[in-house]
Formats: structure tokens, C-alpha cells, sequence
């Protein structure tokens, strides 16, 4: 009887992987149908109030990761060239860079969407974000509401036509206001290159393209 158990085990054994090609044989259409069905439906993401599309996400996602990977590759052909011997310095001159308490923000972007990751990190630190989609109405909430931070993309379409310079203007009208809320710009490579003097000259506290180098001119914490 034992060794009748036994084999019985044994074809047992052997039945459950003919069993399981049987099944995928049997219903592999349909379940290549199914990941078709699944891949080709638009699903949707709500991300920092914003609804984007898989697509959207994923490529958002792509490209705050190849920022990381970039500002990692700064970093360590900055201490490579720095050398080993300067990577020590005193504690003394060690300057601790305290993250700064924010509770409400106004961005001003015409593609809120391009934000929402940014945004999302921002209302998990418990940070409103009001958002506005062009001058006319990023001034009518600032002149509304009270806001520790402002940030603005350069270019955006407004009144009919794209204004290449939107960041710039905005930046100025609050600057004649005499406001000295902290000012930001979030835009493209190619806008900093292009607009990284007039900016500062006007009174920005930053401009980068980066999502990464806009943490940390925001001075966030680190999110453990």
C-alpha cells in the first residue's frame, strides 16, 4: 500500500505540470486577448489632482528618473574631481541646510499636467497648491491669498498666442508689487540657458529644469 502511495504521488507530480500546459494551451488566446484588452484600455490616474493617462504617468516617471540619474552622475564627477582629500572637511564649516516650512504654494502653468508627481509630493508634505493657468489668473489668486511660494513655468499660451516670456512678466508685475515672496521658475533646459540672467536680474530665487534642483531650492525635507 506504501509503495502504492508513493507512485500515486509520484504521476500526481508529473500530472500538474501537463495539467497547467493543458490550461495555458487550452485558454492562452483568451488570456493573450485579456493583456491585449488590459494594455489597449485608457486607463486613468488621478496624481496631485491632475488625471493623467497611463501613458502620461509613465512618462513622467520616466523623466523625473533619468533627472535623478543625471543630478547622481553630477555628483559623482564633482567628487571625483574634488578628490578624496576634500570629501572631510571640519565639522565646523559644515552649514546645515534647514528645510524651510511651507503650507502654500501658487504654480502658475498652462500644462498643469506636466506637474502632477511634483504636486503630489508637495500635498504628502501637507502643502496646498493652488494652481493657475496663466498670468491674468496666477495674479488673481496672489492677490487673494497669502503664499509662502510661487512658481512659474516660462512660456505658455495665453490670450490666443504662446508667450515665450509669460515667466518673465509674471516675476516682474509681483516684483513691482514690492512682494518678496520667493519666486521660482520650472521650465525648459533651453529656457534657463536663454533666460537665467534676466531672471535673476529681476529677482528670481531659482531657475532650473530640473525636478530634483527644484526640491531642493524649495528646501523640502527629505521624505524618509
Amino acid at each position: 500500500m506504501k509503495s502504492a502511495a508513493v507512485l500515486i504521488s509520484a504521476i500526481a507530480g508529473l500530472l500538474w505540470p501537463l495539467i497547467a500546459i493543458g490550461i495555458l494551451v487550452t485558454f492562452g488566446r483568451s488570456f493573450l486577448e485579456l493583456l491585449r484588452s488590459a494594455k489597449s484600455r485608457k486607463f486613468a490616474l488621478k496624481i496631485g489632482g491632475q488625471e493623467l493617462s497611463m501613458d502620461e504617468a509613465n512618462e513622467q516617471q520616466r523623466v523625473l528618473i533619468q533627472d535623478l540619474q543625471s543630478k547622481i552622475v553630477q555628483i559623482e564627477s564633482r567628487i571625483e574631481a574634488i578628490g578624496s582629500t576634500a570629501l572631510t572637511p571640519p565639522k565646523t564649516e559644515i552649514a546645515r541646510r534647514e528645510p524651510v516650512d511651507l503650507s502654500k504654494v501658487l504654480w502658475v502653468d498652462d500644462e498643469p499636467k506636466h506637474n502632477s508627481y511634483f504636486v503630489d509630493t508637495l500635498n504628502r508634505l501637507n502643502v496646498q497648491v493652488d494652481i493657475a493657468e496663466s498670468t491674468a489668473d496666477g495674479l488673481i489668486k496672489f492677490n487673494k491669498e497669502r503664499y509662502d511660494v510661487v512658481i512659474s513655468d516660462m512660456g505658455r499660451r495665453e490670450g490666443g498666442r504662446y508667450n515665450r516670456r509669460a515667466g518673465l512678466e509674471l516675476l516682474r508685475v509681483i516684483r513691482e508689487r514690492n512682494s518678496d515672496t520667493p519666486f521660482f521658475i520650472f521650465c525648459s533646459t533651453r529656457s534657463v540657458h536663454e533666460n537665467r540672467d534676466e531672471a535673476m536680474k529681476l529677482g528670481a530665487n531659482g531657475i532650473t529644469s530640473s525636478a530634483t534642483e527644484l526640491y531642493s531650492l524649495l528646501r523640502l525635507p527629505i521624505v524618509e
